[in-house]
């Protein structure tokens, strides 16, 4: 009996380690803008049962300390609606390229043009100019990548008509760029891209994908951007080399289970 009982427990133990996903490594910033009104990273995150260091407080106060574990540097949507977190995040900019030169890996979706138009904790060698126009129309220019493969196969119409009120599937598109390549595009205009950096990466959007799955105008919206935020972490793990308990896309696949 009390072999049978020791043998449950540990058969459940296992399987609570392979559907929580402890993905020790990711640090966070996030904030509740005025639009949305959601710290949509952070629930993001909480549904996915992905485990992350949110330094939010710690850069309100003006520091952005990285460890040496970690590996992935998650910036909320819209988080730059927050002007001191704006601006501190500009103050530990050698902070920022210095976590990427190692290793690490940067994501910085959409922020609103008024909040951060230019982007100044990128080093010299790289910028990204925010700029208002919203848009339906893109187009997916490296259908291969990893993002719009793994663990979901995403095309052009994975990305149609999402909205948040009254804004489409580009939320604040990019003006301009340099050193970046670019992956998704609006109208001859960079909507995601990326770029190497030392050992690292920076990877920029002018979509909200963790917004539109929290606050989205539909099932579709919300549906969808969970399917490309699942995409999001399976890549900046994979990229960073993040030790987990489980592998995101196994966890994942469990929880639909």
């Amino acid at each position: 009996m009390l072999y049978r009982l020791f043998l449950g427990c540990c058969i459940l133990t296992l399987v609570m380690r392979v559907i929580t996903v402890e993905a020790s490594g990711i640090i966070v910033v996030d904030f509740a803008d005025q639009w949305t009104k959601v710290d949509a990273l952070r629930q993001t995150l909480d549904e996915f049962k992905v485990e992350y260091d949110d330094l939010t407080n710690d850069l309100e106060g003006g520091q952005l300390q990285f460890k040496t574990d970690d590996k992935i540097f998650l910036i909320g949507s819209m988080t730059t609606n927050n002007a001191v977190l704006h601006q501190n995040l500009d103050k530990n900019a050698q902070a920022i390229q210095d976590f990427v030169e190692n290793g690490g890996i940067v994501w910085e979706p959409t922020q609103a043009d008024q909040n951060e138009a230019n982007v100044d904790w990128l080093p010299p060698e790289l910028s990204c100019v925010r700029s208002d126009r919203d848009s339906k129309d893109f187009k997916i220019l490296a259908e291969d990548h990893p993002l719009f493969n793994q663990p979901h196969r995403m095309d052009d119409n994975t990305f149609k008509d999402w909205g948040f009120q009254n804004w489409p599937t580009v939320w604040e598109v990019i003006a301009s760029q340099n050193g970046f390549d670019v992956l998704m595009e609006s109208l001859n205009q960079p909507v995601i891209m990326e770029a190497e950096y030392g050992k690292g990466k920076f990877l920029m959007m002018a979509i909200a994908p963790d917004k539109y799955h929290i606050a989205g105008n539909d099932d579709n919206t919300k549906d969808m951007a969970a399917l490309f935020m699942e995409n999001l972490l399976n890549y900046v793990e994979e990229f960073a080399d993040v030790k987990a308990h489980g592998k995101l896309t196994t966890s994942w696949a469990y929880l639909k289970m």
